[in-house]
């Protein structure tokens, strides 16, 4: 049991309570990771998805950035050997990852239920194409652009001003782009 690097001496065997000194680092204005997300389908259709800024300009941020859960898998083409219990993997391919994003909308300018927003995350959905994303996080995993899969919405019981959403999209890579890499 320790907080802010005090312990007390009961617990390292002394009768007087001990200091243990830590290593702490400072936050810097310069963060390492940036939580900003660009959603981007052509110039009528650009959302921002973030946090530094969220405090500055609340009118030119839908949304706070989103929390990614990501899940990819290998598609195998796989061959039963007749009287044994072997196989052979005759193909590899790796699948294209699923994105799950998680997040919420909020009204920080009216604290009133966030229609607009709503009507926002509706219309992403209802894009039927590809959508190009600029982030941190997505970049390197080689994530670029995505397509939209499904989408729940949902409002936050106790918070009259807050929704939840739920995007499953998934990464996507041009034709182009697979017939210059082989």
């Amino acid at each position: 049991m320790s907080a802010f690097g005090y312990v007390p001496g009961s617990l390292i065997g002394k009768a007087v309570d001990s200091y243990i000194p830590l290593n702490v680092e400072a936050m810097t204005d310069d963060p390492l990771f940036s939580d900003q997300v660009e959603l981007r389908y052509d110039a009528a259709h650009s959302y921002l998805f973030a946090f530094r800024t969220l405090a500055e300009e609340y009118a030119n941020v839908f949304a706070t950035p989103p929390m990614f859960s990501f899940n990819r898998a290998k598609k195998l083409i796989e061959t039963q050997i007749d009287n044994s219990d072997m196989e052979v993997v005759e193909r590899y391919a790796t699948g294209a990852y699923e994105i799950t994003w998680r997040g919420l909308l909020i009204d920080m300018e009216n604290h009133r239920f966030p229609l607009d927003k709503m009507e926002k995350l509706n219309e992403i959905f209802e894009i039927n194409g590809e959508w190009s994303v600029y982030s941190q996080l997505l970049n390197k995993l080689k994530i670029d652009t995505i397509y939209f899969k499904e989408v729940s919405i949902e409002p936050v019981e106790g918070y009259e001003d807050t929704v939840s959403y739920e995007f499953r999209t998934k990464a996507i890579k041009p034709v182009e782009w697979q017939l210059t890499q082989k």
